[in-house]
């Protein structure tokens, strides 16, 4: 009788090991061809991560939007940053819309992924014709603690 039990015991878990390799080759099979370290596009605007924001702020035709608060961006920005607040937008929006046109790459960011600020702006940008908008969802927290350039009088 024991042996009979340990029978169904390996038969049973054989297969849900069957099972469980044929779930994880079905769910790569879907995802093949992304990067999935690469995160997911937000209302069809890509998401960068540090290593690609790093790259970007290397890049001059690169242009870093700070919609946090006037305050928070003197105390202290991503270097070369400009400052368009999300509660300004439309304020300050038509003197930077120039800027932003001749920008190859646009890189939206606030404090952290905690603020959904970058969303918004990104999401007017993108409504007024500015396609090659990003958002950098980490923001300034994480570029501040990776010691990453920075300008402000927090510096």
């Amino acid at each position: 009788m024991k042996l009979a039990n340990l029978a169904r015991i390996l038969a049973v878990c054989l297969a849900l090991s069957a099972y469980s390799s044929w779930s994880l080759a079905v769910r790569q099979r879907q995802h093949l061809g992304t990067d999935p370290s690469a995160p997911e596009p937000v209302a069809g605007i890509p998401l960068i991560r540090l290593g690609t924001a790093e790259a970007l702020w290397h890049d001059h035709s690169t242009l870093f939007v700070d919609v946090r608060s006037a305050t928070d961006y003197e105390f202290g920005h991503i270097a070369g940053a400009v400052s368009l607040p999300e509660e300004a937008f439309e304020q300050r929006f038509p003197e930077l819309k120039p800027r932003l046109k001749r920008a190859e790459t646009i890189v939206v960011y606030c404090k952290s992924v905690d603020c959904g600020k970058s969303l918004w702006c990104a999401l007017r940008l993108r409504d007024a014709g500015l396609l090659q908008t990003r958002i950098y969802p980490y923001g300034w927290n994480e570029w501040y603690n990776n010691g990453l350039p920075i300008a402000g009088l927090g510096r």
